[in-house]
C-alpha cells in the first residue's frame, strides 16, 4: 500500500539518520579523548601558571561538594623531633627527614582524596583536566600563596646556603642518634630545624614571580579554601629568634644607665682563683 511504502521510507530514514547521529558521536567522543592524552601533563610548583588557570581551579573548587577542597595534609611539617631511642645514624635521619619533606609535595596521595562526583568529573571535564592535574594544581596554588607571604627581610637565598651547610655537617654525623649525650642531642635537634628551613626555602624560591601574581589577583576566593599553614608566613613559626637576632638589652626603669656607672679599685672586688685550663 502507498501509505504503508512511504511510513517504511520514513523509518528508514529515521534510522539512516539515528545511525549518522551515533558515529558523530562516537567519532567526536574518541576526537575529545584524544586532546585529554595530549594534555595530561600535572604542573610542578616551579612552573608558570596564568591567572586563567586560578580561575577555572577557583570554578572547579566552587562547584565541589560542600564548595571546598578535602582536607589536605600538612605541606609544610614542623622540624625534627627525633626519638631519642632512635638507632639509626644521623646522617640516615637526615636524608629521611628531607625525603618526606619532599613527598609532602607528591599530586598522587592528593588524588586520592578528591570526591567520587560526577559533578566534579564534570566540571573537570568542562575545564580541560584530569583529576591529577586538578591535584597537581592545588600544589601549585598553595605554592604560590606561601610564596606571596614571604616578607623581603627573609632572605630565601640565604636560608638555602645555611641549611645545605647544615645539613652537610649534619650527615658527616654517622653515630647512632641513641649513643648521643643528651646535650648533644639536643644540639643536633637544635641544628636539624634548618632542615625544615631548607625545604621550604629552596621550594618557595623556585615558585615562578607570575604565579604569585596570579594567586594574589584571587587571594580573596583562595585563602577559605587553603589551610592557614599555606596562607601565614612559612617561617615565623620555625625562625630561632635567639640564633638569629640575639639576646635584646634593654635598661629596666629606674636602674642607672651604663653611662653613669663607674669603677673604683678600693671598693671592688677582684677575684684571686686561678683560670681553669681546658684540657
Amino acid at each position: 500500500m502507498p501509505g504503508c511504502r512511504s511510513l517504511t521510507s520514513s523509518l528508514h530514514r529515521v534510522r539512516k539518520l539515528c545511525s549518522v547521529l551515533t558515529l558523530l558521536v562516537v567519532a567526536c567522543a574518541a576526537g575529545c579523548g584524544e586532546i585529554e592524552l595530549k594534555n595530561q601533563t600535572v604542573k610542578r610548583t616551579d612552573e608558570p601558571i596564568s591567572a586563567g588557570d586560578v580561575r577555572a581551579f577557583v570554578e572547579i573548587v566552587r562547584n565541589m561538594p560542600g564548595k571546598r577542597l578535602p582536607n589536605l595534609p600538612p605541606l609544610f611539617l614542623p622540624p625534627p623531633d627525633w626519638n631519642p631511642e632512635r638507632t639509626l645514624p644521623v646522617s640516615d635521619l637526615v636524608d629521611s627527614e628531607l625525603l618526606a619533606l619532599d613527598e609532602r609535595w607528591d599530586y598522587e596521595p592528593l588524588v586520592h582524596l578528591l570526591p567520587d562526583s560526577r559533578q566534579f568529573d564534570r566540571w573537570l571535564l568542562r575545564k580541560r583536566m584530569t583529576r591529577e592535574q586538578f591535584a597537581g594544581m592545588t600544589l601549585v596554588i598553595a605554592a604560590a600563596l606561601s610564596r606571596s607571604t614571604v616578607r623581603p627581610d627573609q632572605d630565601l637565598n640565604e636560608i638555602i646556603a645555611r641549611g645545605e651547610a647544615t645539613r652537610n655537617e649534619l650527615r658527616k654525623l654517622n653515630v647512632p642518634f641513641n649513643s648521643l649525650s643528651p646535650a648533644m642531642m639536643h644540639e643536633v635537634l637544635h641544628r636539624a630545624a634548618w632542615l625544615t628551613r631548607y625545604d621550604r626555602a629552596r621550594r618557595l624560591a623556585a615558585v615562578p614571580t607570575e604565579n604569585v601574581r596570579a594567586v594574589l589577583n584571587y587571594w580573596e576566593q583562595l585563602e577559605p579554601l587553603f589551610p592557614a599553614s599555606v596562607t601565614e608566613n612559612p617561617f615565623d613559626s620555625i625562625t630561632d629568634r635567639l640564633e638569629e637576632e640575639g639576646v635584646p638589652f634593654e635598661e629596666l626603669p629606674g636602674g642607672e644607665s651604663l653611662d653613669v656607672l663607674t669603677w673604683d679599685r678600693a671598693t671592688a672586688i677582684v677575684g684571686r682563683d686561678e683560670p681553669v685550663m681546658q684540657p
